[in-house]
């Protein structure tokens, strides 16, 4: 048994977020049947690089889910919908606000057939406000927080990062701890209810210690201004042969540790009179040799992978974050599911699907004959 063995969930999302979300719910356990449109483009699961035909992120993020090939606008899959709700009681989805009330398949209407129902709605700026139905990516829900105006260099403006903060660290996991309070509550109460999870709204705290600040009547924060976004000397360090090394020594402990590396005497991390001197001294070695030098030292120092170096890494190879899959005969690597269980590990049973290969599976289980089914297909409903 794992650990959401007893969930069931049917998965209206696409690109990235509700995506992330049911491969972790799916890799605990749950039963997820991933729902969609083949003939509508979803620019995160048909990117380059492809294996055997399907996009290396295709197969990630629908690792260990059933898919369900359905055109919404017909009336005949939204009957099929309806018959999965009796048994599939937990529903996420990624469209903008009422668009699934128009299809019927809105929460209300849902409910009507199962109450028990859990119903997570992920959205760019939530379900309500001036702002509900615009459109949005990760870079324009950053822009809004609040959190790129103190991130990046006062001479440089904001910078881009190298993954999606708003819709991984927002989108995915709120969406995960939402659906997860909702079954204890519905345990607890035997009620079903829906959520409301806003990208928008999740990056919000993620200001944290210098946005903290402020509220509490601190100064408006800027960029380096604060000892966490280059206002110290907590920061990342060009070496001699153009890599990065991250330097993160704040506490005495560590800043002395690093003072006396570099040869260095400076009074303490926020000490900004010695940050030329570190610059200087990491720009006088090469990568490697600073990763010898700090390889068993207690400095908080430590150097900046690429993702060849990553999956090397002994550490990473010990906790078995990269996993390997089969791919039609062909091996590749994965992201492996982070959390550790004692007792009800996470399951990689195989990697995902287009969308579609388990549609007459599905639709047999739930009683409809093959005559039934290709005259479904004959009108278009799996398109």
């Amino acid at each position: 048994m794992n650990a959401l063995s007893n969930l069931k969930i049917l998965d209206f999302t696409t690109l990235l977020p509700g995506p992330f979300a049911t491969m972790q719910l799916a890799d605990m356990g749950a039963d997820v049947i991933k729902i969609s449109s083949p003939s509508k483009h979803d620019l995160v699961l048909e990117s380059e690089p492809k294996v055997n035909g399907k996009s290396a992120n295709l197969m990630w993020l629908n690792r260990n889910k059933k898919t369900l090939a359905l055109n919404l606008k017909t009336k005949e899959a939204v009957e099929i919908v309806k018959k999965l709700i009796k048994d599939y009681d937990i529903v996420i989805e990624q469209f903008r606000p009422n668009v699934m009330d128009k299809l019927g398949l809105g929460y209300e209407e849902l409910k009507k057939i199962n109450p028990r129902l859990i119903y997570c709605s992920i959205t760019g700026y939530g379900q309500n406000g001036p702002m509900s139905k615009k459109a949005g990516h990760d870079i324009n829900f950053l822009a809004k927080s609040g959190l790129m105006s103190f991130s990046g260099r006062k001479d440089e403006g904001p910078s881009l990062y190298g993954t999606q903060i708003g819709d991984i660290a927002v989108g995915s996991m709120n969406s995960v701890i939402g659906i997860l309070a909702a079954v204890n509550y519905r345990n607890e109460t035997g009620e079903g209810q829906y959520i409301d999870i806003s990208m928008m709204d999740g990056l919000l705290p993620l200001n944290s210690l210098i946005g903290a600040g402020y509220l509490a009547g601190g100064e408006l924060p800027t960029r380096e201004c604060n000892f966490l976004n280059g206002g110290s000397n907590y920061d990342f360090y060009e070496t001699k042969d153009k890599r990065y090394i991250a330097v993160g020594s704040l506490e005495p402990k560590f800043w002395n540790e690093l003072c006396d590396i570099l040869n260095i005497n400076g009074k303490s991390a926020t000490d900004l009179s010695v940050k030329e001197e570190i610059k200087s001294k990491f720009l006088s070695k090469d990568f490697s040799e600073w990763v010898e030098i700090f390889k068993d030292r207690d400095a908080c120092v430590e150097p900046v992978l690429n993702l060849d170096e990553v999956i090397e890494d002994e550490n990473i190879k010990e906790r078995e974050l990269i996993i390997d899959m089969d791919a039609d005969g062909e091996k590749i690597k994965q992201f492996a599911n982070p959390i550790k269980f004692s007792k009800t590990k996470p399951e990689y049973k195989f990697v995902g699907k287009k969308i579609g290969e388990d549609t007459e599976d599905i639709l047999k289980d739930l009683g409809y004959t093959e005559e039934e089914i290709k005259k479904l297909k004959d009108m278009d409903v799996f398109k």
